[in-house]
């Protein structure tokens, strides 16, 4: 099931298909608030704060003390007896690449993520706390743009009240192939029901200010948006490994490496701390470094005010790279 032939026509009036490459590209819920330039008031669900924003992506919550990694999308229709009807969307072609229907496994609750992988870079769209997902919506499945995926719903390990039942929508990455060496290293309590699709090993970028930008006319494909995202930091890591990342996602890549000896990568880290863009260093360079060192070599002095999810600290005399970013790294390169 697709949207109505007038939503449809009136997407591609506001978005300008007829010459984007984001042709495909559909908002993941009936709501068609956005595409009509309503305010984030008609399509944002909030927490039990009541605050807007809270639903947005960023440091949203808690005073913005916390984190929040995608979008809280409302339901529209409901039923005499209150119950959801909305149907999720898959907002682009790709291939299903993980479902979880058990709500009790993920704070997700039951979710789908679509890899679309015929994109520059590939990306992936993660679609949560679904009443259902819809049959047929299979790992490995190939999916058009408007499949339906599921029923917006409030499932979760912890308590969604049905009057706030959403779906939570994120665009973003993942950090390596191998998230369960890292997951084991750590000795969780849990078992890691979800592979390398855990939320854990997914970074993600504002799926607002994307469709934002595709709505603007600029967008050629996603590498574009995120040339508009601003790097805080500049990390260099001393290390001959070429990691999942960078194969996964050479779009990143700033120059090729080919047959040269790797010895070091310069990453530019957005305020989120996705890492957005790669710089190979090579052995013919002679870089002072041992192999696993990690430098800081520029940062945004504005952004250590940020009240959550920093990619550095502040420290006594310079800044400090933070637990998160630590984590990061770990899970890219491996580092034990």
């Amino acid at each position: 099931m697709r949207f109505s032939q007038f939503q449809g026509l009136l997407y591609c009036f506001l978005f300008g298909c007829s010459s984007s490459v984001f042709a495909d590209l559909i908002w993941p819920t009936p709501n068609p608030a956005f595409q009509c330039g309503e305010s984030i008031k008609a399509f944002i669900q909030p927490t039990a704060s009541g605050k807007i924003k809270s639903g947005l992506f960023g440091c949203v919550r808690n005073n913005g003390y916390r984190f929040h990694e995608g979008l809280d999308l409302y339901p529209i229709k409901r039923n005499e007896k209150g119950k959801v009807l909305d149907h999720v969307y898959a907002a682009l072609p790709g291939r299903v690449v993980y479902v979880n229907r058990v709500a009790e496994h993920s704070s997700y609750g039951r979710y789908v993520v679509i890899e679309h992988d015929l994109e520059v870079p590939a990306f992936h769209t993660l679609y949560a706390h679904l009443a259902i997902t819809a049959e047929g919506i299979l790992t490995g499945a190939r999916v058009k743009s408007g499949t339906v995926l599921g029923i917006i719903g409030h499932s979760a390990n912890y308590r969604i009240p049905n009057s706030r039942a959403h779906l939570h929508f994120e665009i973003g990455f993942r950090l390596t192939n191998d998230f369960q060496s890292w997951y084991d290293q750590q000795k969780f309590s849990s078992k890691n029901w979800h592979g390398m699709w855990n939320g854990m090993n997914l970074l993600s970028i504002d799926p607002l200010g994307f469709y934002k930008f595709v709505r603007s006319g600029k967008a050629k494909n996603l590498r574009e948006y995120i040339k508009t995202i601003p790097a805080v930091a500049r990390i260099r890591i001393h290390t001959s490994k070429i990691p999942d990342f960078v194969q996964n996602y050479p779009a990143l890549v700033t120059s090729l490496y080919g047959d040269n000896t790797v010895v070091a990568w310069d990453v530019a880290f957005t305020r989120y701390g996705l890492p957005k863009e790669w710089t190979p260093r090579f052995a013919n360079e002679k870089l002072l470094g041992q192999a696993g060192v990690v430098k800081v070599l520029a940062y945004d002095q504005k952004h250590l005010k940020q009240s959550c999810h920093r990619v550095l600290d502040p420290g006594i005399k310079y800044p400090a790279i933070s637990e998160e970013t630590l984590s990061t790294l770990h899970k890219l390169f491996d580092f034990k």
